[in-house]
């Protein structure tokens, strides 16, 4: 790792939107230098649609959000940060941008076509064979066709300063420069000065140079107040006209369509599904200096030092990305990328990225906190009772096959155009067998894609493919004739190399996004054995993680990419990290769990109406009831509403019985019944609930204590999540977004530092006040203070195994040099052991836990492990003498 390269301690994950900005922040920087916090992990804080809470949506990349403050107050920010030794990592969305007026690069687009500078940024087909689509882009927000929503006067046209709008879906669309002329030579009874105002428009279009002159010169074209008026007196007769304004809609470079006709047809690429996002051609050397140049001119003024990259496998060539960004950035910037890596997926090295946004770590210490022999009990359990859910693996594919021939069927039709069109496959080729081929390699990829660069592909890419091609004829052996044209692609005579290389790269742009719908936003809600492991990143089908393989995961992510986050909740998971800890208790107590949710459905059975919510709703519902488990004192309506509007989205996810294009009502208005029912005052649930959660609350705390602190400490930088210094029993987005209470947190810290000096009050007090997480902010205080004090110890220590498989305890050592401190907590596993073997190169015999302040001694390699009896974790550094 290079010496000179900044690299974060650690990173605190803030969601900035118009209820948290830039303001807010600074009312709590304090807090965060006090909790040990070094770097600043900012969401996207460009100028985004209105109302965003999220940033993800951004309009403008050249401006900083007005609705969360001004470049001004960034730059003060900045300023403090400096005087604290704070930095600030961030967040840059470079796949998409929305697609909304406000977004002036492409309503340029929309209104000068090919003259604007502007028109080759989005990934559009301006050749899609459609003829309705071609040389026009589809604007999918009508509520009804075009026809309908003219008849029913839902489309008009408006005149403003800005010249005429198409007002349409509560939206304002530019008129294309051609509807100008449409409207000169329709008609010959015009006023003199609209007659040169509609023919100056078209000049100006083409003779203006930059989006920013004709913005200029098209106000001035229509800064009399009195021409407007006169235009729009003329443009009455026209919204009145259907017939009329259904031929000049027809001179426009877009066309406004049924938001449904995404799932037939479409002509740009989207984020995901989403028709409100469209893409940009990154892979455009133009394209990409002319969006990075803001958030480089604040990296130049050293405002931001490092940046994480949004979406990376939406971008055609991420390789080739990344190291344009290096190029632009240097050596010196801190890049990570948000990559989910499948099991046995590694990060390519030569990207020269420092890392992953941490997915990886949540899956591995996720499933380090779970009994094994637990979860297969609770797993077979689930399979018996939902048969037709057994086969994992099954499940995925049909749900992937269901999302490509539903949600993305217009993208996969055009792949298979795109096919044809290169050459491929023969003329003669059965059509629909070649589709169907296709969308079941894309849907046996068993990684979210590849990044095929060079011709040949690499011997690891073919096994892959070949691995999703085998896979597929397992589903399909009548297309083997399909299946073997695509092997021939790669093959060492493939007839067409360099077209079949342009098509593998732009298959991989939509097999990120398939996996993503097929899986997190459709089986994870659909296979329901152990919600805790249906998150980002991990997989109910993972591989268990022993001690010994988390061992030898962290020394190989020391060795290759110590720069990747430690995450355990970000603002994509599905359920909090604290929730997710309380779930895996659940493996700890296996029967006993199954008898009460046996007991439950029994209890529950006249809560129910025609049968909703089905069983595996119903299954759903409880493990969110204890993920998200307030506490008896707090449970009130706010519960029960977040509870019932997490129910709904998990159930539209599902898309079992309703989903989000066409939601069955009746079926949602039972389960909100059923839920709302088991909380009902004189209801015994809530009762039973309590004192089950007694059992979990007995362990879970130990648990999120324990991922705590291997986060903080194993190789990686740890990031929290806003607010996750206390507990996170959030559900899955909008919920995890919630305001943070940073009164309560800062009030706490204060608190505990005021008498962590005396070792038996600070003892008395956690102890109190460990249902209400105080334990959990003090290790995080306390570890990342000696992370500060030790910085090189973390960012360039070895990292040293000590417990084994057999051990009830994970330990490791950090160590460099004469540098160490080691690290235990207690595993989700039944026995118990009274010492740790240390190995020979450890000669330190006195040790000191931070959190406690015990001195152990350890005689003979021995070191003993009673000090987890008085305080759920130890983090130790020697003591002389």
């Amino acid at each position: 790792m290079e010496t000179d390269r900044f690299f974060p301690l650690s990173t605190y994950r803030l969601q900035f939107n118009e209820q948290f900005t830039f303001a807010q922040l600074e009312e709590i920087l304090d807090y965060l230098e006090q909790l040990g916090i070094s770097t600043i992990y900012a969401s996207p804080i460009f100028s985004a649609v209105p109302g965003s809470m999220h940033g993800y949506d951004g309009v403008d990349p050249h401006r900083i959000n007005p609705a969360i403050g001004t470049l001004e107050d960034l730059r003060r920010i900045s300023a403090s940060l400096k005087k604290r030794g704070m930095s600030w990592i961030q967040d840059i969305v470079p796949n998409h941008m929305a697609l909304h007026p406000d977004n002036a690069w492409l309503m340029d687009v929309l209104e000068r076509g090919p003259a604007s500078p502007y028109y080759n940024f989005f990934d559009i087909d301006w050749q899609h064979h459609d003829p309705q689509l071609n040389g026009r882009l589809m604007i999918p927000f009508l509520g009804e066709t075009l026809e309908e929503a003219i008849k029913s006067k839902q489309v008009c046209l408006v005149a403003g300063e800005n010249g005429i709008s198409v007002e349409a879906a509560g939206l304002k669309f530019p008129l294309s420069v051609p509807g100008y002329a449409f409207l000169l030579n329709k008609s010959k009874e015009h006023p003199p000065e609209i007659v040169d105002l509609l023919g100056k428009v078209g000049r100006e279009a083409q003779q203006s140079p930059d989006l920013e002159s004709w913005r200029q010169n098209k106000q001035a074209l229509f800064a009399d107040k009195k021409t407007r008026q006169t235009l729009s007196s003329i443009l009455e007769p026209v919204n009145e006209a259907p017939d009329f304004l259904a031929v000049l809609l027809e001179e426009q470079y877009y066309i406004l369509t049924h938001w449904k006709e995404t799932d037939k047809r479409l002509n740009y690429r989207r984020f995901f599904t989403i028709n409100g996002l469209i893409t940009l051609r990154m892979e455009d050397q133009q394209i990409f200096d002319v969006w990075h140049r803001f958030v480089h001119q604040l990296y130049e003024e050293g405002i931001i030092q490092g940046l994480r990259i949004d979406h990376i496998d939406g971008l055609m060539d991420p390789g080739e990305y990344v190291g344009r960004l290096r190029k632009l950035f240097g050596d010196k910037c801190y890049i990570i990328a948000e990559k989910i890596l499948a099991e046995g997926e590694e990060l390519p090295q030569n990207w020269g990225l420092d890392g992953t946004t941490g997915y990886e770590f949540l899956a591995h210490v996720n499933h380090l906190l779970t009994r094994h022999l637990g979860k297969e009990t609770i797993d077979r359990f689930y399979r018996t009772q939902f048969p037709a859910l057994a086969k994992y693996e099954r499940v995925v594919r049909e749900k992937k096959v269901a999302i490509l021939q539903t949600q993305l069927a217009a993208d996969w039709e055009n792949l298979v155009r795109l096919l044809f069109q290169y050459g491929l496959a023969p003329e003669n080729a059965h059509r629909q067998k070649v589709k169907e081929a296709l969308g079941l390699i894309m849907a046996s990829m068993p990684v979210y894609r590849l990044y095929p660069q060079n011709w040949p592909l690499s011997a690891p890419e073919q096994e892959v493919l070949e691995f999703a091609v085998a896979r597929a004829k397992q589903f399909a052996p009548a297309l083997s004739e399909e299946f073997e044209l695509f092997c021939s692609w790669w093959k060492a005579a493939a007839e067409k190399p360099e077209m079949a290389l342009k098509f593998l790269k732009r298959l991989m742009q939509f097999t990120g996004p398939l996996t993503a719908k097929g899986v997190e936003d459709t089986v994870f809600y659909v296979y329901n054995a152990l919600l805790s492991h249906n998150d980002v990143g991990d997989s109910p089908s993972g591989v268990k993680c022993s001690p010994a393989q988390f061992h030898a995961w962290c020394l190989q992510r020391q060795l290759t990419f110590p720069g990747s986050l430690n995450t355990t909740t970000t603002h994509d998971t599905k359920r909090g990290e604290d929730g997710r800890m309380r779930l895996n208790t659940l493996t700890m107590l296996p029967d006993l769990w199954i008898q009460q949710v046996q007991l439950w459905h029994a209890m529950n059975s006249s809560l129910k109406t025609d049968h909703a919510p089905s069983e595996n709703d119903e299954y759903l519902i409880y493990q969110s009831v204890i993920s998200g488990w307030p506490g008896q004192d707090k449970l009130n309506g706010d519960f029960i509403t977040r509870l019932s509007d997490y129910t709904i989205k998990a159930l539209r996810e599902s898309k079992e019985h309703t989903d989000w294009v066409t939601p069955n009502e009746e079926y949602e208005q039972h389960c909100l019944n059923f839920v709302k029912g088991l909380f009902a005052p004189d209801h015994e649930f809530i009762s039973s609930v309590i004192c089950f959660m007694e059992k979990v609350q007995q362990r879970a705390p130990q648990l999120s204590v324990a991922q705590l602190l291997i986060k903080l400490t194993a190789p990686g930088v740890p990031d929290i999540y806003q607010g996750c210094e206390l507990w996170d029993f959030s559900f899955v987005d909008p919920d995890n977004r919630r305001p943070v209470d940073y009164k309560e947190r800062m009030d706490i810290l204060s608190t505990v530092k005021k008498v962590e000096e005396d070792g038996i009050a600070l003892k008395e007090l956690l102890n109190e006040k460990r249902e209400e997480a105080w334990e959990k902010l003090y290790v995080c205080y306390k570890t990342l203070a000696f992370r500060k004090q030790h910085a090189d110890l973390f960012r360039e220590g070895d990292y040293v195994a000590l417990s084994k498989d057999e051990d009830t305890v994970m330990a490791y050592a950090r160590q460099q040099n004469e540098k160490i401190c080691i690290v235990i907590v207690s595993l989700p596993v039944l026995g118990q052991h009274d010492h740790l073997e240390l190995p020979g190169g450890i000669v330190t015999t006195r040790w000191r836990n931070i959190f406690t302040e015990a001195i152990i001694s350890s005689e003979k390699g021995k070191l003993p492990l009673t000090e987890l009896e008085s305080f759920p974790v130890a983090l130790l550094e020697p003591v002389s003498g």
